[in-house]
């Protein structure tokens, strides 16, 4: 069944179009994921969204998506589409959708941390790797980008949906209590008196902690890691952009291993 809606002044249009905005998200505990690649990665990994909005042209085009989903359709107008649509060449399909859980449910496996990594984009394409590598968490400090940020969604392609990952007050503090059972974590630092992450042989429980883009780590990461690497460059190189980092290094990561 769907409910046809024509006015800018609906009660749900009003609250989709304020779900850009992070505060709206966190009052009403919901984002918004646009286009028949994401909406259907979503219903596939987490469940039927709260709301999904449609344009009848994508309603006929994307029937065999939508047709056992038990979520009730909007149907909206083409212009009404555009007017709650952030996307540059929007293919008429959005969910609404509760916000995600990411809590401290560390898994065995290794482990990418992330500080202070400010760009949506550099957000979303180190989940979308992880997930790819086969990266067991991801644990981004709580001044990361927003991880509902339009651009983090598009990046990532999906791959919030099911990979693990836990948003963390305090990563010094977790650091400490990894290494209190027994893993390894490794700051990436730019110097090269530090291990060449071409010599490191990983273990299946070690992490790897990668920093802000300008700034990299801060001090009290790297003094609390029990280890430090670099990724070796040419004199003349500048430093790597954050995303591409975490992709080599992940990469080192689960290099010798054969079950991904």
């Amino acid at each position: 069944m769907s409910e046809y809606i024509s006015s800018k002044n609906n009660e749900k249009i009003k609250i989709v179009r304020k779900l850009s905005d992070k505060k709206y998200r966190e009052l009403y505990g919901l984002f918004t994921v646009e286009g028949h690649k994401l909406v259907g990665e979503y219903i596939k990994a987490v469940c039927d969204p709260a709301m999904i909005f449609v344009t009848e042209a994508a309603l006929d085009k994307y029937k065999a998506l939508l047709e056992n989903v038990s979520t009730e359709l909007y149907l909206v107008p083409e212009e009404l589409y555009l007017h709650i649509s952030e996307e540059k060449a929007p293919q008429g399909i959005m969910a609404v959708c509760p916000l995600l859980s990411f809590e401290n449910n560390i898994k065995d496996g290794c482990t990418v941390i992330l500080e202070s990594v400010r760009d949506a984009g550099n957000l979303g394409t180190v989940i979308r790797t992880a997930a790819a590598l086969g990266v067991s968490n991801i644990v981004l400090s709580s001044d990361c980008a927003d991880i509902y940020n339009r651009k983090a969604l598009r990046a990532a392609m999906g791959a919030l949906f099911y990979t693990n990952i836990y948003i963390c007050d305090d990563l010094v503090e977790f650091v400490k209590d990894a290494e209190s059972k027994g893993r390894r974590v490794y700051a990436a630092v730019p110097d090269n008196s530090a291990c060449d992450v071409r010599d490191v042989t990983f273990g299946a429980n070690d992490c790897i902690a990668v920093g802000n883009e300008g700034h990299g780590l801060s001090k009290a990461m790297i003094d609390v890691c029990s280890e430090h690497l670099t990724i070796p460059m040419v004199p003349e190189a500048e430093s790597l952009n954050a995303s591409i980092a975490a992709s080599v290094l992940m990469w080192e990561l689960i290099r010798g291993r054969k079950d991904v």
